[in-house]
Protein backbone atom coordinates (compact mmCIF):
# COMPACT_ATOMS: atom_id res chain seq x y z
CA UNK A 1 0.00 0.00 0.00
CA UNK A 2 1.55 3.35 -0.96
CA UNK A 3 0.04 4.95 2.13
CA UNK A 4 1.61 2.31 4.37
CA UNK A 5 4.96 2.88 2.68
CA UNK A 6 4.67 6.60 3.29
CA UNK A 7 3.68 6.05 6.92
CA UNK A 8 6.53 3.57 7.36
CA UNK A 9 9.01 6.34 6.60
CA UNK A 10 7.45 8.43 9.37
CA UNK A 11 7.51 5.44 11.75
CA UNK A 12 11.16 4.80 11.00
CA UNK A 13 12.02 8.42 11.73
CA UNK A 14 9.89 8.39 14.88
CA UNK A 15 11.81 5.44 16.31
CA UNK A 16 15.13 7.09 15.43
CA UNK A 17 14.03 10.32 17.14
CA UNK A 18 12.52 8.53 20.13
CA UNK A 19 14.09 5.16 20.95
CA UNK A 20 11.51 4.62 23.71
CA UNK A 21 8.79 4.13 21.10
CA UNK A 22 8.14 0.45 20.51
CA UNK A 23 6.49 -0.78 17.33
CA UNK A 24 4.30 -3.82 16.99
CA UNK A 25 3.21 -4.59 13.46
CA UNK A 26 -0.06 -6.37 12.71
CA UNK A 27 -0.35 -7.74 9.20
CA UNK A 28 -3.70 -6.66 7.77
CA UNK A 29 -3.96 -7.60 4.08
CA UNK A 30 -6.75 -5.46 2.68
CA UNK A 31 -5.63 -4.99 -0.93
CA UNK A 32 -6.30 -8.40 -2.42
CA UNK A 33 -4.15 -11.38 -3.36
CA UNK A 34 -0.80 -9.57 -3.47
CA UNK A 35 -1.44 -8.06 -0.07
CA UNK A 36 -2.46 -11.45 1.33
CA UNK A 37 0.66 -13.12 -0.08
CA UNK A 38 2.92 -10.38 1.33
CA UNK A 39 1.31 -10.71 4.77
CA UNK A 40 1.74 -14.48 4.74
CA UNK A 41 5.37 -14.13 3.65
CA UNK A 42 6.10 -11.56 6.35
CA UNK A 43 4.56 -13.70 9.08
CA UNK A 44 6.35 -16.81 7.80
CA UNK A 45 9.64 -14.88 7.79
CA UNK A 46 9.39 -14.83 11.59
CA UNK A 47 10.28 -18.53 11.61
CA UNK A 48 13.65 -17.59 10.09
CA UNK A 49 14.01 -14.56 12.39
CA UNK A 50 13.95 -12.26 9.37
CA UNK A 51 10.57 -10.55 9.74
CA UNK A 52 11.95 -7.01 9.98
CA UNK A 53 14.39 -7.56 7.12
CA UNK A 54 11.56 -8.65 4.83
CA UNK A 55 9.13 -6.05 6.17
CA UNK A 56 11.65 -3.24 5.60
CA UNK A 57 12.49 -4.49 2.12
CA UNK A 58 8.81 -4.76 1.13
CA UNK A 59 8.12 -1.26 2.49
CA UNK A 60 11.11 0.08 0.57
CA UNK A 61 10.00 -1.43 -2.74
CA UNK A 62 8.52 0.99 -5.25
CA UNK A 63 6.02 -0.71 -7.47
CA UNK A 64 3.29 -3.26 -7.41
CA UNK A 65 4.00 -6.40 -5.43
CA UNK A 66 3.11 -9.82 -6.76
CA UNK A 67 4.13 -13.32 -5.70
CA UNK A 68 7.25 -13.41 -7.86
CA UNK A 69 8.44 -9.98 -6.70
CA UNK A 70 7.76 -10.79 -3.04
CA UNK A 71 9.73 -14.04 -3.26
CA UNK A 72 12.58 -12.27 -5.00
CA UNK A 73 12.65 -9.61 -2.27
CA UNK A 74 12.53 -12.39 0.33
CA UNK A 75 15.58 -14.05 -1.20
CA UNK A 76 17.43 -10.72 -1.32
CA UNK A 77 16.51 -10.28 2.37
CA UNK A 78 18.34 -13.47 3.26
CA UNK A 79 15.39 -15.82 3.52
CA UNK A 80 15.44 -19.44 2.42
CA UNK A 81 12.60 -19.11 -0.09
CA UNK A 82 11.75 -22.83 -0.21
CA UNK A 83 11.39 -22.85 3.59
CA UNK A 84 9.41 -19.60 3.44
CA UNK A 85 6.92 -21.08 0.97
CA UNK A 86 6.46 -24.11 3.21
CA UNK A 87 6.05 -21.96 6.32
CA UNK A 88 3.46 -19.79 4.56
CA UNK A 89 1.10 -22.79 4.45
CA UNK A 90 1.13 -23.20 8.24
CA UNK A 91 -2.47 -22.81 9.51
CA UNK A 92 -1.13 -20.57 12.29
CA UNK A 93 -0.34 -17.93 9.66
CA UNK A 94 -4.00 -17.74 8.59
CA UNK A 95 -5.10 -17.79 12.21
CA UNK A 96 -2.86 -14.79 12.92
CA UNK A 97 -4.25 -12.88 9.93
CA UNK A 98 -7.80 -13.72 11.03
CA UNK A 99 -7.10 -12.45 14.57
CA UNK A 100 -5.55 -9.27 13.18
CA UNK A 101 -8.61 -8.64 11.02
CA UNK A 102 -10.92 -9.24 14.01
CA UNK A 103 -8.88 -6.81 16.10
CA UNK A 104 -9.08 -4.21 13.35
CA UNK A 105 -12.84 -4.65 13.16
CA UNK A 106 -13.15 -4.29 16.94
CA UNK A 107 -11.13 -1.07 16.78
CA UNK A 108 -13.19 0.27 13.89
CA UNK A 109 -10.24 0.12 11.51
CA UNK A 110 -11.37 -0.51 7.95
CA UNK A 111 -8.17 0.25 6.07
CA UNK A 112 -4.46 0.70 6.36
CA UNK A 113 -2.38 2.22 7.68
CA UNK A 114 -3.74 2.60 11.19
CA UNK A 115 -1.96 3.06 14.49
CA UNK A 116 -2.87 2.41 18.09
CA UNK A 117 -0.95 4.82 20.30
CA UNK A 118 -1.92 4.61 23.93
CA UNK A 119 -5.72 4.60 23.89
CA UNK A 120 -6.04 6.44 20.58
CA UNK A 121 -6.56 4.92 17.15
CA UNK A 122 -5.01 7.01 14.39
CA UNK A 123 -6.35 6.16 10.94
CA UNK A 124 -4.56 6.91 7.70
CA UNK A 125 -1.02 7.86 6.78
CA UNK A 126 -0.22 10.08 9.74
CA UNK A 127 2.83 12.25 9.24
CA UNK A 128 5.75 12.39 11.65
CA UNK A 129 4.40 15.41 13.54
CA UNK A 130 1.01 13.76 14.12
CA UNK A 131 2.69 10.59 15.38
CA UNK A 132 4.96 12.55 17.74
CA UNK A 133 2.01 14.56 19.08
CA UNK A 134 -0.04 11.43 19.67
CA UNK A 135 2.85 9.71 21.46
CA UNK A 136 3.33 12.77 23.68
CA UNK A 137 -0.40 12.82 24.52
CA UNK A 138 -0.35 9.10 25.35
CA UNK A 139 2.57 9.61 27.68
CA UNK A 140 0.81 12.48 29.44
CA UNK A 141 -2.28 10.32 29.87
CA UNK A 142 -0.18 7.59 31.54
CA UNK A 143 0.91 9.92 34.34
Amino acid sequence: CPYCRKAFKSLTQLTKDDPNVKLLFKEMPVLGAGSEFAARAALAAMKQDLYMELHNALMGFNGRLNEQTILSIAKQSGLNVDQLKQDMTDPKIQATIDRNMQLAQALGVRGTPAFVIGDEVVRGAADLNKLKQTVAQARKAEK
